[in-house]
């Protein structure tokens, strides 16, 4: 069984995920990490790991702007789970947006606990993981 925090990205950019990634490693926070690139499947696999009773993440990196679903979509799905589950895991957007609106309207959900620009530095994963 992994012990280890479990981190999900879920974003489209595979470039940010690299980026992520290779700055977790950097800040030197022993995580696992899964990859999701809309949010439709993410909120897919997250309902079948609740289902399951299998490892549910941590912390989610969730972008706002993809192609198929975007984090909008996943954050209406995710409101309607449990509440004793919401509170195990800690959402927060990673954007490239600079819409102030997208800044209100996340900052107007309790599921969502923070709201970053992208790229993720050290310093802001050490601040959501660490």
């Amino acid at each position: 069984m992994n012990t280890l925090p479990l981190i999900w990205i879920v974003d489209d950019d595979e470039l940010f995920i690299m980026i992520t990634r290779n700055n977790i490693r950097k800040a030197h926070i022993e995580v696992h990490v899964e990859t999701f690139n809309d949010g439709l499947e993410s909120i897919d696999f997250l309902k079948e790991r609740i289902a399951s009773g299998g490892a549910l993440p941590n912390v989610i990196l969730l972008d706002l702007n993809m192609p198929v679903s975007d984090g909008w979509f996943f954050l209406s799905k995710y409101s309607q789970l449990d509440e004793a589950i919401r509170t195990q895991i800690s959402v927060f957007i990673c954007t490239s947006s600079i819409d102030p609106k997208d800044m209100h309207r996340a900052q107007e959900l309790k599921d969502v606990k923070g709201f970053r620009e992208k790229p993720l530095s050290t310093e802001s994963i050490n601040e959501i993981i660490g």
